[in-house]
Formats: C-alpha cells, structure tokens, sequence
C-alpha cells in the first residue's frame, strides 16, 4: 500500500470484488471519471478480498467501496455506488480542500 501513502495527488481507491454486480457498474463509472480527472487525480484498484483486513481498519466491509485519499490520510470512505455526477463532485469537492491545504 505504499504506492498509496507516498502519492502527491489526490488518490481515489476503488474497492471491488468479482462477484459484486455494484463493482463491475462503479468500475464504469470510475474509468469514465478517471479519464476526466486524469491530471488531477491517481486512480488505484484493489480487490477487496485480497486487502480485506486493510479495508475493515477503515470500515470497509464490502464492495464496491471508495476511498479518497490526501496527502497519505484517508479523507472520505464511500461503501456504496455512486453516481458519476456525485462521484465528480467528490473529487472536486476533495481537490478544493487539498488545494487550501497547500
């Protein structure tokens, strides 16, 4: 997860898993959005099986979830599908607060 901590940018973790329906739909709308955002922001994915025990220390307990991360602190944690409209307002609201950090 160091990838994670050490990035500058704002980072948007997508939470999936194979047998959840929800995460093939977000995944959609992630690409969508990642594409859009794709100089402001770092877009990882993780299986949520594989980083379980890392998810539940932030109360993750199922996918499709995500998580905002800034400056390597989880700043928002979302454990339901999000439009594309909500999630873009997410991360602008996110890079807003990043900025007046600076």
């Amino acid at each position: 997860m160091a990838e994670i901590s050490n990035n500058q940018k704002l980072t948007l973790v997508e939470v999936r898993a194979n047998w959840s329906g929800g995460s093939h739909l977000m995944d959609l709308i992630v690409n969508r959005v990642e594409e859009q955002f794709r100089e402001q922001i770092r877009v990882i994915r993780i299986d949520f099986e594989i980083h379980k025990e890392f998810l539940l220390h932030f109360g993750v307990e199922s996918a499709p979830a995500v998580l905002f991360i800034s400056k390597g602190q989880v700043v928002e944690v979302i454990s339901e599908i999000l439009s594309q409209k909500n999630l873009e307002e997410l991360i602008q609201i996110h890079m807003l607060n990043d900025d007046s950090i600076n």
